[in-house]
């Protein structure tokens, strides 16, 4: 599946307090399921919703491997064929910086152009609680404009015991943006969508990102630089992948070493990934 089922630190941070001062707490719980997808071949516009014909989950394909060239810091995701497509996910953690990638590719192996809607599906820890709290305009709103969006779980009392969440979307000038978006306060199962044309042959791929931070600032500021392509954001991609990356522009290959080892003091985004564990996707009937 390639979803996180989990993101934790593993030691104590500096978490931002109600007050604006800062406490030395462990923050756990970002996630009870993020980034799983589905895929559409009819105009689905989701949320994605387990046995609807509409929608085909990317779920139960075996076995992933680690990617030994990438240091083992990268899980690679078995095809799974949906029609006259396929359909892979390659999920990535560095060690020397704070995020995790997905990159979602789909190959049109039929003899005509393909219409295809990729849906992401979440389940925040913040449950209830999840707030906005900026985006990438600078309000607290999320828009098909906006390249990133942070949530956290509200503060109970002074103190919030999850991390801040960083959620990057796509890039400015991207020649397949965002055809849909959904984040609201009080609702932990947020989702959004990519309609893409993929020609007869063609590979498509559309990349996100997500960071944990132990403040709301340090987690806009962290997918700023993300949505701006750092240098760290591209490790372990070939040129030929990047160029087929459509939901950013300008993909470019950065020259970054890859290191093997963990690093101290870092978020430890612990993606308890399983190609055979499915997402509580959707329960709604329907959504706004």
């Amino acid at each position: 599946m390639g979803r996180a089922s989990e993101a934790s630190y593993t030691g104590p941070v500096s978490a931002t307090t109600s007050g604006g001062g800062t406490v030395s707490t462990t923050l756990t719980d970002a996630f009870d399921g993020y980034n799983s997808i589905c895929i559409s071949t009819t105009g689905g516009t989701g949320p994605c919703v387990t046995g609807d014909a509409n929608y085909t989950i990317y779920n139960q394909n075996g076995p992933a491997t680690l990617d030994a060239t990438c240091g083992n810091r990268q899980v690679i995701f078995p095809v799974q064929t949906v029609g006259t497509l396929s359909v892979q996910r390659r999920v990535f953690v560095p060690a020397n910086d704070e995020f995790a990638r997905w990159v979602n590719c789909v190959t049109n192996n039929g003899g005509a152009a393909a219409g295809v809607t990729l849906i992401t599906s979440n389940n925040l820890g913040s449950d209830s609680g999840t707030t906005l709290v900026s985006s990438s305009d600078g309000d607290a709103t999320a828009e098909l404009t906006d390249t990133w969006v942070t949530t956290f779980q509200s503060y109970t009392g002074t103190t919030s015991s999850d991390p801040r969440l960083g959620h990057v979307l796509q890039g400015a000038g991207a020649a397949t943006p965002l055809s849909g978006i959904s984040f609201a306060n009080g609702d932990d199962n947020p989702f959004w969508r990519y309609t893409l044309s993929i020609p007869a042959g063609a590979t498509q791929c559309v990349m996100n990102f997500v960071t944990g931070q132990p403040s709301k600032a340090e987690a806009a500021a962290k997918s700023a630089e993300l949505a701006g392509l750092s240098a760290n954001s591209t490790q372990c991609m070939t040129p030929t992948e990047l160029a087929q990356v459509t939901n950013f522009a300008a993909v470019r290959v950065n020259a970054v070493e890859v290191p093997t080892l963990g690093t101290t003091g870092v978020v430890a985004l612990v993606l308890l990934l399983s190609s055979f564990a499915i997402l509580a996707l959707r329960r709604r009937a329907s959504r706004a």
